[in-house]
């Protein structure tokens, strides 16, 4: 059963796969086929030439990565012939400096130098070079330089067209990406509210809402930070990159965090992996902010410790599921062994080259891992509100009579510890002491049947005699009962009348009418114990039995009249 199960979970994250990686190839054509309208944008991958050693070699089509080199590329080309004053060339930088030239005059350049500090931050963004009109046909020449000693370069693509075509373009090339970034920011935000909820109302399952709600959100700002379209609108690609590396740091944090609260038995080692992602991070920001390595120059070490760490989830998983501790154990292992799977691939990509859009596949994995995962928690989250209720359902049970659905005696007894522990002191107490009258007749004649059904009408009775607080009524076993109120003042008449008031209508009852004796007790300014209470309900029971003296004194001289006549 447990391999049919594990063997449902590969195929529904296979499925959830294909259908991303579908999606994502319906965004491309869309893509491919819209760039090609009139007045939008224009590529202009062709006609290229690189410069290298003073020689010069055509290029067929862009975009390219260029090896064996060290000191950068330069390509030259015309520019169309077409142009206007609001065009706008554009391409991503790919992680590397850029100096643009027209006709050898600079017009265009960006090293990651941070304005008024000695510090450099490259980051992956979209360069955008104002064109005018008398630019038309002029000769342009770009240069790239990689900040991390590569011996390759990549050439991107180009773009030219204004800048809300551009702009166009871009956002529905990150259609993807801000889908997801969407739905991540969505669901953390729905779990740190689900959190704080919890948090109030002191529940239970408060570690895993939190630590889900952090590894979505660094998800999504990683994610929505490497977008061509968000560089666009925020106009300052300094603060996406410090969002972009920062977040990316501290994704190898989050996820062994989060697996603890999956894998309780390697919350040590797993504990260990964060600390070792935390120092990475803490690291990196001080060799950045000392001047020594840019965020670009270390990234390597980030992706290195986040595989290192899915691996070793991936081990852990692996290890639980062969022992078969739980099913949930085999989820948790095709979920990871896909984000890891995804996540590799990125891993290639950024070694190969920087490529445009390094979380491309990270994206994949991530949806495919929460929604396995999801999958996964619901069917724990069944388990558990099933157990929860029967729980419930046992303790109410536990508290409550069955037969005239009134609280029982060990609630009253609850109830009374309850005012003790908080000291509760009550401007008025009272407690009413009850029982049925001529039960055992009416059982004798009708059978036990008949008696409960002259105890659920006297308990209903009370209930109406009473109704000033809320279950305040109790049944104490067989036909007596008890009513504690802690804001009311009652005399013993007034109870009396109440009852025969809420009585009148079982005077027709199958065995004769419905009786109940009382007896009360009233104090004022008391502080509540159990010692009180008790004291109380036995003099409240000694009225009681006054009461219950004068109704079978009543009854016998009404049947002594009856013989005399």
């Amino acid at each position: 059963m447990r391999r049919k199960r594990f063997i449902l979970i590969l195929y529904v994250s296979v499925i959830v796969v294909f259908t991303l990686v579908c999606a994502d190839g319906v965004g491309m054509l869309y893509y491919g086929t819209s760039q090609q309208q009139p007045g939008k944008t224009a590529e202009i991958n062709k006609g290229w030439t690189l410069l290298q050693n003073e020689t010069s070699h055509p290029i067929e089509n862009l975009p390219k990565v260029v090896q064996d080199t060290a000191n950068g590329e330069v390509i030259t080309r015309k520019l169309p012939k077409n142009l206007n004053n609001n065009s706008v060339l554009a391409f991503q930088n790919g992680f590397q400096d850029v100096q643009v030239k027209i006709d050898g005059v600079e017009r265009y350049s960006y090293n990651g130098q941070l304005p008024n500090i000695a510090r450099q931050m490259n980051t992956n963004f979209l360069c955008m070079v104002a064109l005018e009109k008398e630019d038309s046909g002029k000769a342009i020449t770009i240069s790239f330089h990689s900040p991390l000693k590569r011996e390759r370069i990549y050439l991107p693509g180009f773009f030219i067209g204004t800048e809300t075509g551009i702009f166009l373009q871009n956002f529905r090339s990150d259609v993807s990406s801000l889908v997801f970034s969407g739905i991540m920011i969505f669901f953390a935000i729905l779990l740190f509210a689900m959190f704080i909820r919890e948090q109030v109302g002191k529940g239970e399952n408060l570690p895993i809402l939190a630590h889900s709600a952090i590894l979505m959100s660094l998800s999504g700002i990683w994610s929505i930070s490497n977008s061509a379209a968000a560089h666009m609108c925020v106009h300052n690609e300094m603060v996406l990159a410090y969002l972009s590396f920062n977040s990316f740091m501290l994704i190898p944090v989050a996820v062994p965090i989060f697996y603890c609260d999956l894998l309780g038995g390697y919350k040590k080692f797993l504990y260990q992996l964060a600390w070792v992602a935390s120092i990475n991070f803490v690291l990196q920001n001080i060799f950045y902010f000392s001047g020594k390595l840019q965020y670009i120059e270390m990234m390597p070490i980030t992706y290195i410790v986040l595989l290192l760490c899915i691996f070793a989830l991936i081990g852990i998983s692996f290890g639980e599921f062969t022992r078969g501790t739980s099913f949930y154990v085999g989820g948790f292992l095709i979920a990871t062994v896909v984000f890891g799977g995804f996540y590799t691939i990125d891993v290639f990509r950024f070694f190969h080259y920087a490529s445009l859009d390094n979380a491309k596949f990270f994206r994949y994995g991530v949806l495919a891992f929460i929604v396995i995962v999801f999958w996964i928690c619901a069917k724990r989250v069944l388990c558990y509100v099933e157990v929860e209720v029967e729980n419930r359902v046992y303790k109410e049970l536990a508290l409550r009579d069955v037969l005239t659905h009134l609280p029982n005696r060990a609630a009253l007894e609850k109830r009374i510890e309850s005012l003790e522990e908080n000291e509760t002191v009550c401007s008025t107490l009272t407690v009413i002491l009850m029982d049925v009258n001529g039960l055992k007749p009416v059982n004798d004649r009708g059978g036990h049947g008949a008696g409960d059904r002259l105890l659920c009408e006297a308990a209903k009775s009370i209930k109406d005699a009473f109704p000033e607080e809320k279950d305040a009524w109790y049944r104490l076993g067989g036909d007596e009962f008890v009513v504690l109120m802690t804001e009311t003042e009652l005399s013993n008449e007034e109870c009396e009348q109440r009852l025969l008031k809420a009585t009148e209508k079982w005077k027709n009852h199958e065995h004769g009418p419905v009786s109940i004796s009382c007896g009360s007790k009233t104090v004022k300014n008391l502080k509540i114990t159990k010692e009180v209470v008790q004291h109380l309900m036995q003099e409240a029971d000694q009225m009681m039995y006054k009461n219950k003296l004068q109704y079978y004194q009543k009854k016998i001289n009404k049947r002594n009249s009856q013989e005399t006549v």
